[in-house]
C-alpha cells in the first residue's frame, strides 16, 4: 500500500524539511508519523468534529491550514482539533475511540468506507498526544 499522506509531529523548519523529503520521495528525517493511505484534510476536519460531539468539547476551530507557500500540500492541525484528540484518548470510557473510529468511518466522503479505523486512530491520537508542547502536528499529502 503506498503512502498518499503522512501525518507527523515538529517544529516548523522540522515540517518543511520533512515536507521536502517526502516531495522528492527521499527518505524523511525520522521522527514520530502515522503513515495514512488515504486520509485528507477534510477527513480530519470530520473525525474532529465528531470527537468533539463525542468528548463534549464544544466547537472550535477544526480546519487544516497551509503553512508554507513552496509546499501547498503541507497543513498544521489546528490546536482545537489536536485538543480534541487528546481528550478522545484520555477519556474513561474505553468504547469511546472505537465508536468515533466507527462514525468516523461512515462519513460519505472518507475513502476506506467499511474499514475498521480503530487502529489507525488509536496511531493518530497517540502522535498527538506525544506532540510536545513547541512542536505542531501536521498533515502532508502526496501531489496528485
Amino acid at each position: 500500500m503506498s503512502v498518499l499522506a503522512e501525518l507527523f509531529a515538529g517544529t516548523h523548519p522540522e515540517a518543511v524539511a520533512r515536507a521536502e523529503a517526502l516531495d522528492e520521495g527521499s527518505p524523511p528525517p525520522p521522527g514520530p508519523h502515522v503513515e495514512l493511505p488515504t486520509i485528507t484534510p477534510l477527513d480530519l476536519e470530520q473525525l474532529g468534529e465528531i470527537a468533539a460531539r463525542a468528548v463534549r468539547f464544544g466547537v472550535g476551530d477544526l480546519e487544516l491550514a497551509e503553512v508554507d507557500l513552496d509546499h501547498d500540500l503541507l497543513f498544521r492541525l489546528p490546536d482545537f482539533l489536536c485538543e480534541v484528540l487528546v481528550a478522545l484518548g484520555a477519556d474513561e470510557d474505553q468504547d469511546l475511540l472505537a465508536e468515533v473510529a466507527e462514525e468516523w468511518g461512515a462519513t460519505e466522503e472518507l475513502s476506506v468506507p467499511g474499514a475498521d479505523l480503530t487502529p489507525l486512530l488509536r496511531q493518530i491520537v497517540a502522535l498527538v498526544t506525544a506532540a510536545a508542547d513547541d512542536e505542531g502536528v501536521y498533515l502532508w499529502i502526496e501531489s496528485p
